[in-house]
């Protein structure tokens, strides 16, 4: 069985895909997949077309390229490959990266040996540098959905889906909540290891470099739309108990309103409001 094997999901985002890549030819790695979630033709061959060149460079690691016909969001995505791995060629660890995060030297090695010397830790993550701050745990408010850079009390900690090194004992037929098309995935799948027992770690030294959500800065009606309806599907999946769901989904709808109505006043657009209510009133929408 080989070590390592990372996964890559791009969505429209082959010059950032590649950027990526490169960041983990010194890592290490014996595989990279890279996942092609856009469902648009155009955009797949562009990829094919940047990863032959790549190729060309002789890079350390096999890259295989998966091909979905349709955006299955990052959950599914994730675990179809996964699957795919699991039943073909699978690995003791994988590394999971958002094709706009870079590696810095040394980060696998640092997550690698954590790991080897914790064994308790089934999930671990290197710190979050978005050049403004860097981010380690974040603190997940089960009542309200609110995140806090610290413990506040009703929190937990979670560890951002940027970026994660994940021990093969906790995949089961996939790793993340399909039930998430986008955000959210991660604070369950931290939440389901807490309560099961499992530790998750984020490694002191390890970095990882992340740009800021562009869509979040702008307001968005896909980061807006998506953002609530996994605070929402949170209010369900973090409840302990049946009795606890009316709270947890009475405390998100006071502050994702509230956010919803901040933000439109801050960007002077309605679209917060608007992608609010399509997910609060649980209305689909294209992809």
């Amino acid at each position: 069985m080989q070590t390592v094997c990372a996964i890559i999901l791009d969505y429209f985002g082959n010059d950032k895909t590649i950027a990526c890549l490169s960041s983990l030819i010194d890592q290490g790695l014996e595989t990279v997949i890279v996942v092609d979630n856009s469902g648009n033709q155009q955009s797949n061959s562009k990829l094919s077309d940047a990863l032959a060149a790549f190729r060309q460079n002789k890079v350390p690691f096999v890259i295989h390229q998966i091909v979905n016909q349709q955006n299955l969001g990052f959950a599914r995505g994730v675990n179809n490959a996964l699957r795919w791995l699991e039943n073909n060629r699978p690995h003791r660890y994988y590394l999971l990266m958002n094709n706009d995060a870079v590696a810095t030297p040394g980060m696998l090695e640092k997550l690698l040996t954590f790991m080897r010397e914790h064994e308790g830790t089934v999930l671990s993550s290197p710190v979050i540098d978005t050049g403004n701050k860097k981010i380690d745990y974040i603190w997940y408010h089960r009542l309200s959905g609110l995140m806090f850079s610290n413990n506040i009390p009703g929190s937990f900690p979670y560890l951002s889906g940027c970026c994660l090194l994940v021990d093969k004992r906790i995949i089961n037929n996939g790793l993340f909540d399909e039930d998430f098309f986008m955000y959210g995935e991660d604070v369950a799948l931290c939440w389901r290891l807490k309560m099961s027992g499992y530790e998750i770690s984020c490694v002191d030294g390890a970095i990882v470099e992340h740009e800021i959500t562009g869509s979040s800065r702008q307001g968005g009606s896909f980061y807006e739309y998506h953002m609530v309806r996994g605070h929402m599907l949170l209010a369900r999946k973090l409840a302990r108990y049946q009795w606890e769901t009316p709270f947890l989904v009475g405390g998100r709808l006071l502050t994702l309103s509230t956010r919803a109505i901040v933000r439109s006043i801050r960007f002077r657009s309605w679209i917060p409001v608007q992608a609010s209510l399509k997910a609060l009133l649980r209305r689909k929408v294209a992809y």
